[in-house]
């Protein structure tokens, strides 16, 4: 959930020059804003490109920026000690600007194209699109209104005489990002690709279809166009039953969303049901890095099933056969690469396939299951599926930013109960079309059109007196996709659907048979959307003149997230970290603060006045209407008063007024008496708990003095004598602790003396010097390397040099023997052998080869003894030490 820094900041509060932004001047204040919604139409009078804000004021569109409102509010308020009345020239005076547009009737919803280029501006039944300046241009150096070029979409589609529009929205996969969808309440789709060079492209859409003819049609030889103007229409069911609400497209165009999300748009009704149509496509598409791996990797998959599947039906293998066709005729372009985001960034951009109809199947309705109570759907609101890294990604190239998410669809359903319910679309939506020909053997699967939404939960935003008396609007998140907002008729609440999403992907991801149903169950128990109230709005009471704002969330570097709505002319802000630090999932529920820190209270709207303490009074009008009329003749207002019934109808107006004026301004008055009351019972309530902890502290230190009866030991006495007794037992444990390592020590034996220590080193030299070459290499090891650089030293004087001599000696002469022996018939060879040996060609016998052969063996077994001796010393003395 994302954290609230403070709420209603004073940039935006009365009287600052940013709530003046919002405030209607003399030009249109007769022209409320409500005026101009529409039944089953939504309020989107906010919009922004970046930190620049635009705002719908009756028939009037006007631009700021957050850091020139915060610039004006400061100026204002550090020149003018607080009064915020601008100076002449100031920039207090420049907090907004006018842009002038040629639209005559109230404005319904604002909304910018993704390359900041234009801006759709809709009426109840019209939509103009305007071409906005760069914004070095819309600083507002001066005063005068900035006239705009606008044009408008359909002249002869959205007209008074039409269908009233309900939805305007950018394509996701548009390479300019000025691709415009629009939706009527008569289940009219039309697609419109912009080009400010080409004039033609705002008066025909490029793609336009009629939905209750797509419900109804068989194959794609059906006439599917929208009405034209001026036709009668005959009466169907579906007109009645087909009335769009609200309609949002499934992704917005990431290489982290399934390939089929970001082209299916998905289209709520009034009365319930939910279509989707995939895919819904420009002329020319971009097409994300992960969007075609992704598509071939499923289509090749399913194609395979549905083949070795027996049971497989003629619309399944239809299906995968279009896809198939669809995805190969798409990887056979060429496709045009255009600059991306930055310079290192292209984007591969494709010509929609011509081979299939560009107008894909209508998939629907989507039966919620289990089917909740609710009224009329207000608004929808779909997230994507997360690829599948595993099926997309070898083990080597594993994608390691990938965040955790889930792999199918969220659906979620706005009513007029104030309810969200959200739903999942397990099966997912896929591309499909119709056949090309009609099929003259109609079978079950061909006609039964009905998919299933599971209903995870209902979510209740707000507890209200009348049942359907809300209108909520979905708002996306800047920063993750599972958490939205939705703006009610008590405020703007943010919705978080992090709790449950690792829990119910892990389910998904690792099916089982056994025990699902107990898992699933305790998914659903356990897990919950977690829902908090963000802006705070105060309740209207005249639902006839009650207009709501979709809220914007605006992100500034630095600054944080700025939520921004507003209700009746009136604005409602605050300033979230959508970003906190990502906290340990085992950490606890209750995080624990460092020592000497408070748990911070939560940040309190601060009091907005009533407006009726600044709304002048109708009565001054009043009575110049009745002088400009001479109801009371040539009798001046402020003259003695003739008795007349011209006089009495006056003076009933005038209570009439001042009554319901002043009724309004008591009920103010007493709103503000209460919060005052509430003020100061909370402060009562604050230096009553402030001075019962005094009273504990004095209590334990003794600074009270105790009662009468109890002063032989006060409370610092009693601290001393604890810490005191504290000490002591404190030195009592060291000395304990040094009598045991004492003990311990004595228990390893006496230690040794000083000519002790002397023999220990020379038996250590002398075994350094006897041992063999490799237990010598081991002992240096273990002791250092001094004892390794005397073994060294020593060289050939060591008795281990000797001893490797001997040996050495030994096994040439035992191998001389066996020569000599083996060639005692040739003694040629022999005495050869000999000379060799002896280095010189001298002749010897066979008996004295004998007796320097036994010279030689006792000689090595006197040294094989007296090493063994000594080695038996040394083990005797380790032994012993």
């Amino acid at each position: 959930m994302p954290n609230i820094l403070s709420r209603d900041p004073a940039f935006l509060s009365r009287p600052a020059p940013g709530f003046n932004l919002f405030q209607p001047d003399g030009s249109v204040k007769g022209q409320h804003s409500s005026a101009g919604k529409s039944d089953g139409a939504s309020s989107r009078k906010l919009a922004h490109r970046g930190t620049e804000v635009f705002v719908a004021v009756g028939s009037e569109v006007r631009w700021s920026e957050l850091g020139l409102l915060r610039d004006a509010g400061e100026e204002a308020e550090r020149g003018h000690k607080g009064t915020f009345e601008p100076a002449e020239g100031s920039s207090a005076q420049k907090a907004y600007r006018v842009l002038k547009t040629n639209i005559s009737r109230p404005i319904t919803h604002l909304t910018v194209s993704p390359s900041g280029t234009y801006l759709a501006i809709l009426t109840s039944h019209t939509c103009h699109v305007a071409i906005l300046p760069a914004t070095s241009l819309l600083r507002p150096h001066e005063t005068s209104p900035l006239r705009l070029k606008t044009f408008q979409i359909g002249p002869t589609a959205h007209v008074l005489e039409q269908a009233p529009l309900v939805s305007a929205l950018w394509h996701p996969l548009s390479p300019s990002g000025d691709c415009l969808v629009t939706i009527t309440h008569d289940a009219c789709v039309r697609l419109w690709e912009l080009d400010g060079d080409n004039r033609s492209s705002f008066n025909e859409p490029s793609l336009a279809v009629d939905l209750k003819k797509l419900a109804n049609a068989t194959s794609t030889q059906a006439d599917l166009s929208t009405s034209k103007y001026g036709t009668n229409k005959g009466f169907s069911p579906d007109d009645v039953e087909m009335q769009v609400a609200a309609a949002c497209f499934g992704g917005r165009g990431g290489e982290d969303e399934h390939g089929w999300a970001s082209m299916t748009l998905w289209v709520a009704m009034t009365e319930g049901d939910v279509y989707a149509l995939c895919p819904l496509l420009p002329s020319t598409w971009r097409a994300p890095a992960t969007m075609l791996p992704t598509l071939s990797t499923s289509v090749i998959e399913k194609a395979k099933a549905i083949r070795r599947d027996a049971e497989a039906t003629e619309a399944e293998r239809r299906n995968v056969d279009q896809q198939s066709k669809w995805l190969a005729e798409v990887d056979s372009q060429d496709p045009r690469l255009l600059p991306g985001a930055d310079e290192f960034d292209t984007i591969e951009v494709y010509s929609r396939p011509k081979q299939l109809s560009a107008v894909p199947k209508l998939q629907g309705p989507f039966q919620i299951s289990p089917e909740p109570d609710f009224g009329e759907i207000t608004d929808i609101h779909v997230i994507a599926p997360k690829i599948d890294d595993e099926a997309l990604y070898d083990e080597d190239n594993e994608n390691l930013d990938d965040d955790d998410g889930l792999s199918v669809s969220i659906i979620c359903l706005a009513t007029t109960t104030n309810e969200v319910h959200v739903c999942l679309d397990v099966n997912g939506v896929e591309a499909e079309w119709l056949p090309s020909k009609r099929s003259r053997a109609i079978t079950f699967d061909d006609t039964d059109d009905w998919k299933e939404l599971l209903l995870f939960e209902s979510v209740d935003l707000a507890q209200t007196e009348d049942e359907d008396d809300g209108w909520p609007i979905f708002t996306a998140s800047p920063t993750s996709r599972y958490e939205f907002f939705v703006t009610h008729s008590t405020g703007v609440c943010s919705i978080s659907l992090q709790p449950w999403i690792t829990m119910l992907e892990d389910e998904l991801a690792n099916p089982s048979d056994s025990g699902a149903g107990f898992r699933l169950n305790i998914v659903l128990d356990s897990a919950h959307t977690a829902v908090e109230q963000i802006v705070e709005a105060p309740a209207v009471e005249d639902t006839d003149h009650k207009d709501i704002n979709a809220a914007i969330a605006i992100e500034e570097p630095g600054f944080g997230c700025l939520l921004l709505t507003s209700t009746n002319d009136t604005p409602y802000a605050t300033i979230l970290d959508l970003n906190p630090q990502t906290a340990d999932p085992y950490a606890p529920d209750t995080p624990v603060l460092p020592a000497g820190l408070l748990p911070s209270p939560p940040p309190r709207a601060p009091y907005r006045p009533a407006p009726e303490f600044t709304q002048p009074s109708a009565l001054p009008k009043l009575l110049k209407t009745a002088h400009e009329k001479r109801l009371l003749g040539h009798t001046p207002i402020n003259g003695p008063i003739r008795f007349s019934p011209a006089a009495l109808q006056l003076l009933t107006e005038a209570h009439r007024v001042m009554s319901a004026e002043t009724h309004r301004l008591g009920m103010a008055a007493a709103d503000l008496f209460r919060r005052c009351e509430r003020m100061r019972a909370e402060l009562v309530e604050q230096v009553r708990k402030v001075a019962e902890i005094a009273q504990q502290v004095d209590a334990v230190t003794g600074e009270d003095g105790g009662e009468e009866g109890e002063q032989e030991h006060s409370g610092r006495e009693k601290i001393d004598e604890r810490m005191e007794r504290s000490d002591r037992k404190t030195v009592e444990l060291n000395r304990r602790v040094e009598t045991l390592r004492k003990k311990m020590a004595l228990l390893g034996g006496a230690q040794l003396s000083a000519k002790e220590r002397a023999f220990v080193e020379e038996v250590d030299r002398l075994q350094a010097s006897v041992l063999p070459s490799a237990e010598r290499a081991t002992h240096t090891d273990d002791d250092g390397n001094d004892a390794t650089q005397q073994s060294t030293k020593s060289g050939g004087t060591a008795l281990a040099s000797r001893f490797a001599a001997v040996q050495s000696l030994q096994h040439r002469l035992v191998q001389q023997v066996e020569e000599t022996t083996e060639g005692k018939g040739d003694e040629d060879a022999s005495a050869g052998a000999v000379a060799s040996t002896t280095q010189g060609p001298v002749a010897v016998g066979g008996g004295y080869r004998k007796q320097k052969l036994a010279q030689v063996m006792a000689l090595l077994e006197t040294e094989t003894a007296l090493v063994e001796g000594v080695m038996e010393r040394l083990k005797r003395l380790q032994g012993g030490a």
